[in-house]
């Protein structure tokens, strides 16, 4: 991952490292039987404390990585051990129709910070990326730049939460599944990614 990359593949590494994609149907399932104003909170709070911690990377991550003496290639192997993680939960879970019940406004804005901001809507992809685009950075307008491309995915991030319960109803729980599965695949397959670049990355980088 380099700061060097084309402006789409930079957006869209982002966007895959802050998407909406895993915390929807979590966010879904948790504010069914919550009202609009409700739910325009806990989607603001789980996009603003994602974005705020993103921006936090952006500005940081550089100054992390020497203080705490890692390379990317070991950030990468360890953010892909937690993608992987996840991803096998997601693939091996079980199919049970789980009834969350009823959850309170206070429990929903504690949940929108964890696990749906983190590591759900920033996940271990995104936390990767934006610390090494952090180091890579060579002047303020690159931080500037990537910057504005993580405000442009909170803004698609929050208007499809919005969105999302006007198609509540065609999601039923076994569609639902079958997503989270095929889902789960190919985290699996960018966990495997990572943690294979982060390996050549350290590995690449020793003397022979």
């Amino acid at each position: 991952m380099t700061t060097q990359l084309p402006l789409l593949d930079l957006f869209l590494i982002i966007f895959i490292g802050m998407g909406p994609v895993k915390v929807l149907l979590v966010y879904m399932a948790l504010t069914r039987g919550a009202g609009p104003e409700v739910r325009r909170k806990v989607a603001g709070k789980t996009v603003g404390t994602a974005t705020l911690i993103a921006i936090f990377l952006l500005l940081a991550g550089s100054l992390m990585m020497r203080v705490l003496h890692f390379s990317r290639g070991a950030l990468a192997v360890a953010g892909g051990l937690i993608l992987l993680v996840l991803a096998l939960r997601m693939v091996l879970a079980g199919g049970e129709n789980e009834d969350l019940g009823p959850v309170s406004e206070e429990r929903l804005m504690e949940m929108a910070i964890y696990p749906m901001a983190i590591p759900l809507l920033l996940n271990p992809i995104g936390i990767v990326a934006l610390t090494v685009f952090s180091g890579e950075a060579t002047a303020l307008s690159h931080l500037l730049l990537l910057s504005g491309m993580v405000l442009g995915v909170a803004v698609i991030d929050y208007g499809i939460f919005l969105s999302s319960h006007a198609l509540a109803r065609h999601l039923t729980h076994e569609r639902v599944l079958v997503l989270e599965k095929v889902l789960g695949i190919f985290l699996a397959a960018l966990a495997v990614q990572l943690i294979f670049g982060g390996v050549l990355d350290v590995f690449g980088g020793v003397p022979g």
